[in-house]
């Protein structure tokens, strides 16, 4: 687990994982630390989107065939979504799954092209949640500076 992950989700995880399954909550630079393959991923929000790129860059070419991608804050959050896109969602390497909410599952596979147009066709698929959910965003954020007292 990488990114902003909350201390409920990785006792969460920790706790359902089964007798000799290792779960860590790394820092994003800390993909040393991991010797080996991983066979499931979990990317936590990430705040900008240098720290995102980074991440996606690094942490799921350790990903095995076959191996799962979630990643928290997928069409959601902008900086995140920019970097999954540019990344993870460009790759011939990883599936679109799908989500629920903001948990996005990519699955680590080797597209041919025509796999690569439906899996492109599937990501933009969430774009139009992914722009109302940022206009009801800025709209809130309007309507509660527009309220404030003039001192």
């Amino acid at each position: 687990m990488t990114g902003h992950v909350a201390p409920r989700a990785i006792a969460a995880v920790s706790g359902a994982a089964r007798p000799g399954v290792e779960v860590l909550a790394l820092a994003p630079g800390e993909v040393t630390r991991v010797d080996g393959s991983i066979d499931m991923l979990f990317i936590g929000p990430a705040a900008r989107y240098s720290t995102a790129v980074e991440i996606f860059q690094r942490w799921p070419g350790r990903v095995v065939p076959g191996g799962t991608l979630f990643v928290h804050g997928a069409f959601t959050a902008p900086a995140l979504t920019g970097a999954l896109l540019r990344t993870v969602g460009a790759s011939r390497a990883w599936r679109y799954f799908g989500r629920d909410g903001e948990l996005a599952e990519y699955v680590r596979a080797d597209l041919t092209i025509g796999e690569r147009v439906l899996d492109a066709f599937a990501q933009l698929a969430q774009m139009p949640s992914f722009v109302r959910r940022l206009a009801r965003r800025r709209r809130r954020k309007r309507d509660r500076s527009d309220h404030r007292p003039l001192h």
